[in-house]
């Protein structure tokens, strides 16, 4: 925290104008000698501010101004990224809402279907097993499509790592409800692995294969999985 007092500060402000950030629109000091700083908003959009560099080799600034001048970028640098982030998550995260609504509806059909198997007549059951098929299909496609998204949030998430806030708190202040969705770190996208969400729905329909081959050889039927 700056510290500068009232009578300091219009001296401060006035030697270090020259380097003064565009959004910044006001410095004051509270009541215990701290510098309050406001910037008009920043978008993400803009440039990321850089410090004037040059301002180190200003031999008529004070030390005071030089501080005045580091806090006022600090402050511009974190609101620029905190901007900057929540721009790219919203726009990582558009229809990434309907899409998990998707995978999570295609997922659910897909265990109804098994699970009435246990009570298919002998008469019913290739047909289930079509139906699971066609159902294990679009759950993997909804997975495999939800992944493309959940690849693009996990990069700006990368992206911003440094940043003053979580992952939670950045959806939250972006008004994101991600509760329910399963995201992973860049890492875990990579194209041979496939994604977290694919690579967990392949899980299941390789266990469900594999109770239907169980079933079929114990039951002297032909293979249908």
């Amino acid at each position: 925290m700056t510290m500068i007092s009232a009578g300091d500060l219009d001296r401060v402000v006035t030697e270090a104008r020259a380097y003064q950030h565009l959004h910044l629109t006001g410095a004051s000091a509270d009541r215990f000698n701290r510098l309050v700083l406001t910037f008009r908003p920043f978008t993400g959009a803009e440039a990321e501010p850089e410090r004037p560099l040059y301002a180190w080799k200003d031999e008529s600034l004070t030390p005071e101004s030089r501080a005045f001048i580091d806090a006022q970028y600090d402050e511009a640098i974190l609101l620029w990224r905190t901007a900057a982030y929540a721009a790219a998550l919203k726009d990582a995260a558009k229809g990434a809402g309907p899409q998990w609504d998707a995978y999570a509806r295609a997922l659910a059909v897909m265990e109804e279907i098994f699970t009435s198997l246990d009570t298919t007549p002998d008469t019913h059951w290739r047909a289930t097993v079509s139906q699971l098929v066609t159902a294990q299909k679009a759950a993997l496609d909804a997975a495999i499509t939800w992944d493309h998204t959940g690849r693009a949030i996990a990069t700006v998430h990368d992206n911003f790592r440094h940043g003053a806030f979580s992952r939670a708190e950045m959806y939250e202040a972006v008004g994101i409800d991600a509760s329910q969705w399963v995201i992973g770190d860049t890492y875990a996208y990579e194209a041979f692995r496939g994604g977290p969400v694919a690579r967990e729905a392949q899980k299941r329909i390789d266990v469900q294969r594999k109770h239907l081959r169980t079933v079929a050889s114990l039951s002297g039927d032909r293979d249908p999985a």
